[in-house]
């Protein structure tokens, strides 16, 4: 991404958190910087933004089946505040300091990777080979295992999400709703989701993980299949169907199973 594209995104950011009720600038300033890092190391910010619009389709259509049916103003705050900073974590986590930040950012920006079983050793001796040693041992001292599969790695971002979202003061709804974006994948940071649903801890008005935070599920999972697997609308929609449906634990969740019919409608719509 450009230098002047980079700067253009965090303004971007502050209108569509503005647009919402939530002030970006009431914020702590880490959660600026991490986001301007990810617009400017890889592909993240651009996904986020584009699952924000995505939501907002989602919205219309509720809309027109009625208020009893449209999503309510705290609903589209937590989804899409959930949406812009759902990957927050994936700039390591709440304590990283800046070159931390920027080795594990530079993980998360290595797409196509077709062994997630490989030892994240091997993962930046191959792409990084040139200071492997050094982020090797940075991500040491912040307490990550080096030898830990590259896929294990990566379910770490959800945990440290939810730290960042609560220590930069976002809408308690949305920081739920963005720590629990892989719960599809039994990605459960502090067990913050029970067995009933509801979440083991306060987070405002939230008190259950229900239609905003599955939405945001679906999204994501929409997008990363579309953008970064390159799929059609309709394989995309086959392929997350065939995901929820191998989930012992929502595979018959009636509030999935809708959310994922409309955007097979409404985005499928805007895809012809």
């Amino acid at each position: 991404m450009e230098d002047d594209e980079d700067e253009g995104a965090i303004p971007r950011m502050r209108d569509a958190c503005a647009a919402l009720g939530f002030d970006l600038g009431a914020a702590s300033e880490s959660l600026v910087e991490r986001m301007r890092l990810l617009a400017e190391r890889s592909s993240t910010f651009e996904d986020a933004r584009r699952m924000a619009s995505y939501a907002e389709r989602v919205f219309r259509h509720y809309d027109g089946k009625g208020s009893s049916e449209a999503f309510t103003a705290l609903e589209r705050q937590t989804v899409v505040l959930a949406c812009l900073f759902s990957d927050i974590g994936k700039t390591g986590p709440e304590h990283a300091g800046a070159d931390a930040r920027r080795y594990v950012a530079d993980v998360f920006a290595v797409e196509n990777v077709r062994d997630d079983t490989q030892p994240l050793t091997a993962f930046l001796r191959t792409h990084f080979p040139g200071d492997a040693e050094t982020r090797i041992a940075c991500f040491r001292d912040l307490g990550v295992d080096p030898a830990m599969p590259i896929r294990q790695f990566w379910n770490l971002h959800s945990g440290w999400t939810l730290a960042i979202a609560e220590a930069a003061g976002l809408p308690p709804e949305a920081v739920a709703a963005a720590a629990t974006h892989h719960l599809l994948e039994d990605v459960n940071p502090r067990t913050i989701v029970g067995d009933d649903q509801r979440f083991t801890q306060p987070f405002g008005e939230n008190a259950a993980f229900d239609r905003a935070e599955k939405l945001v599920i679906v999204l994501d999972k929409y997008d990363a299949a579309t953008r970064r697997g390159r799929l059609s609308h309709d394989r995309a929609v086959a392929w997350l169907r065939d995901r929820l449906a191998k989930s012992p634990r929502f595979h018959d969740d009636a509030t999935f199973v809708e959310l994922l019919a409309v955007v097979d409608r409404v985005l499928g719509e805007a895809s012809c």
